[in-house]
């Protein structure tokens, strides 16, 4: 090697580091926790519904309230769908030996960030059918017996605070999903 490419590569970049091992491996381990604590969030959810949703659907459909019973069936399948997906597409990947931790980490984030942006579509639109549902028998069943006039007058409150909250979660995820965007620029920076 000639004096001048020596100059030339070292030259070039002489504050120039590389991440180390072990900041890395952190890193992947601090965001699979976060991920973990997550989907148990998610699963105690879960749990604590199902058996609130079936039991209600029992007994709707014990009393022949069929249009109740439907509305707790389509939150039952909602949850029970939502949950599949998160098992399915958000769980932590396996760290595999030939895939360096900054790849692992890379694709960790990218399917995190996929995932978040779909919330809309596998979350809110899943649960959202259900409690819609519930509130069009609400609404109709009130509306037998005093009018739709107090039937809607009642629902608007509780409807906002649901729309409300249903848009705060699709914010809050499409604000992470832009985050990890940030963390894989900042990673293919590097």
């Amino acid at each position: 090697m000639t004096d001048t490419n020596t100059t030339f590569w070292t030259g070039r970049e002489q504050d120039a580091a590389f991440s180390s091992p072990a900041a890395c491996e952190s890193r992947a381990t601090r965001f699979e926790r976060t991920i973990r604590r997550r989907n148990i969030l998610e699963y105690a959810a879960a749990a604590l519904m199902i058996p609130c949703f079936a039991g209600l659907a029992g007994v709707a459909a014990w009393h022949a309230e069929w249009m109740f019973a439907g509305a707790s069936l389509a939150c039952l399948a909602a949850i029970v769908f939502v949950v599949a997906k998160l098992m399915r597409d958000g769980a932590n990947l396996e760290r595999k030996p030939e895939v360096s931790c900054r790849d692992h980490l890379r694709i960790q984030y990218k399917r995190q960030r996929d995932l978040l942006r779909s919330v809309p579509r596998w979350y809110l639109g899943p649960l959202g059918f259900g409690i819609a549902s519930f509130y069009a028998v609400v609404v109709s069943k009130v509306a037998e017996e005093r009018g739709i006039g107090p039937a809607l007058d009642g629902i608007w409150v509780p409807l906002g605070g649901t729309i409300i909250f249903f848009l705060f979660v699709g914010v809050i995820n499409l604000w992470a999903a832009r985050m990890l965007d940030r963390q894989i620029q900042q990673l293919d920076s590097v």
